[in-house]
């Protein structure tokens, strides 16, 4: 069965305007993507920005889903630059802290400049770390174990080192007479520094990894 030409060209103008209907319902998908919350927010995260969040509930931010993102890369943004600062300064605490079982006469100096940069630290660690748990949910969020499902992880170990190292430095700050109870309260606090630093280091790294 043969077309005359004006039936090939009807047949082309109806491919042309479904193919032009479903590019359409694609951008408007894609669009109506950016107004609806994610599935599987982290836990932080729903008990904020859910439906039924805090922040949400008591209107703190009164603001639509694409200025929400646009808050996010920006709190995102400064959590990563005081995250760099602050693991910077904790080298630098540990390195005046490996100085100290050796200070001498210069025990008091360096003492008090470490117990200054780790103030400094614990301040800068939880700015950051409350910029990155506060931030405004993603567009979406992937159920298998990326790279940053694993530096969300790596943040619960440094998250507690964090917490826990101003304690366990109050125990080691008088050396006095040494023994073997102030002995294994310094070794638990070198302990944990490292575990922490290096947590942090990786948690950092393993974000610049393409999966």
């Amino acid at each position: 069965m043969r077309m005359d030409n004006k039936t090939v060209l009807f047949f082309l103008f109806i491919m042309q305007l479904t193919m032009l209907h479903s590019q359409n319902n694609a951008a408007i998908d894609g669009e109506n993507s950016l107004y609806m919350l994610p599935d599987n927010m982290p836990l932080q995260t729903k008990l904020l920005w859910s439906q039924n969040g805090l922040l949400r509930k008591t209107k703190l931010f009164n603001v639509d889903r694409p200025r929400e993102l646009i808050l996010r890369k920006k709190m995102l943004q400064l959590h990563q630059k005081l995250a760099l600062g602050t693991l910077g300064l904790l080298f630098a605490q540990g390195y005046l802290g490996s100085r100290l079982e050796s200070a001498g006469p210069d025990y008091s100096k360096i003492s008090d400049n470490h117990a200054l940069l780790g103030n400094i630290a614990i301040g800068s660690y939880f700015t950051s770390a409350m910029l990155s748990y506060t931030a405004p949910p993603a567009i979406r969020y992937n159920k298998k174990v990326d790279s940053i499902r694993i530096h969300r992880w790596l943040s619960i170990i440094h998250f507690s080192g964090m917490i826990a190292l101003p304690y366990l430095g109050k125990r080691v700050s008088n050396p006095g007479k040494y023994n073997v109870a102030y002995d294994d309260a310094l070794t638990l606090h070198r302990n944990t520094a490292i575990i922490t630093i290096s947590s942090m280091t990786l948690s950092a790294l393993i974000t610049f990894l393409p999966f």
